[in-house]
């Protein structure tokens, strides 16, 4: 594993040797403490290789916006001392993301404080917003999605542009889904708060003119939400650009589809992507 440059750093103890048994139970603390942070690194780790694969995937199905947009995930930080924000660094393309590319930020700070670069201004404000509040829900969201994927964005610039229940991909998401659509421009702090609110409980925000964001438990849940709320973008902007009647399910029906547990589906698509960066782009887990 190719080393990630850290700015926290375990203080160990330079007080006198203890007499004998108080000494022992000061090397077991020592041990736990160098146990506790290989632990933190391997899982710093294996979260950052599936946030890579998750940027690289996006990218290939062109759910991108040039070097914009984020992908966030809250993971132990690899000195043992609570949680880090990991995400792109500024200016790298999301077909080159690799595991050490990205950077750790501190969720008070906002300083990086695993690896080095420059983190784009919206996605600090507006990822560490969302993770404060949905944190705060359900500590097991840990990871949260902002994108501009162009069949979604292109309903939330439509007046009253709500997905309608005309395809089973577009059911999967009935009752699941808000709307922000005031949309207050370049997202400050106070702009943030407002988006992380808007989710009214539930785990997809549409953001009138804007965008969309998503938050789920997993890397490969967040990914498989988003993918196939974009196909069923998709579907609705090509039946609307007919001219004719959308033909809507009812809503019994939709509820029913709604229920379906889709956890297995979501790590199988994930696990293919890695499949098929593991022959095209092996480097991506450097």
């Amino acid at each position: 594993m190719a080393s990630v440059i850290l700015r926290r750093f375990v203080v160990m103890s330079s007080k006198p040797a203890l007499p004998c048994v108080a000494h022992r139970r000061w090397r077991s603390s020592e041990a736990e403490v160098k146990d506790n942070i290989t632990k933190a690194v391997k899982e710093n780790y294996l979260a950052r290789v599936d946030l890579a694969v998750a940027y690289r995937a996006m990218e290939y199905y062109k759910m991108h916006e040039g070097i914009c947009n984020h992908l966030t995930l809250r993971a132990p930080a690899m000195d043992g001392n609570g949680d880090v924000m990991l995400l792109i660094k500024h200016g790298i393309h999301w077909s080159q993301v690799t595991a050490n590319s990205l950077v750790g930020v501190d969720f008070e700070t906002g300083e990086v404080i695993e690896g080095e670069g420059k983190v784009e201004m919206s996605a600090m404000n507006i990822h560490r917003a969302i993770h404060r509040v949905k944190s705060a829900e359900d500590k097991s969201l840990r990871c949260v999605m902002h994108t501009h994927q162009p069949y979604t964005t292109a309903l939330a610039c439509i007046k009253n542009g709500r997905f309608k229940n005309i395809h089973q991909n577009s059911m999967r998401f009935h009752n699941k889904i808000s709307y922000d659509m005031g949309y207050g421009g370049i997202p400050d702090c106070d702009e943030s708060k407002q988006i992380a609110k808007s989710f009214a409980g539930k785990n997809i925000c549409i953001l009138g003119n804007h965008g969309v964001v998503a938050v789920g438990q997993r890397v490969c849940d967040v990914f498989d939400e988003l993918y196939y709320l974009e196909r069923a973008a998709m579907t609705q902007v090509l039946a609307m650009s007919t001219g004719k009647e959308l033909w809507e399910v009812p809503d019994h029906i939709a509820e029913e589809v709604a229920r379906f547990d889709m956890t297995e589906y979501s790590e199988n698509h994930f696990e293919s992507m890695k499949a098929l960066l593991a022959t095209k782009e092996p480097d991506y887990r450097s």
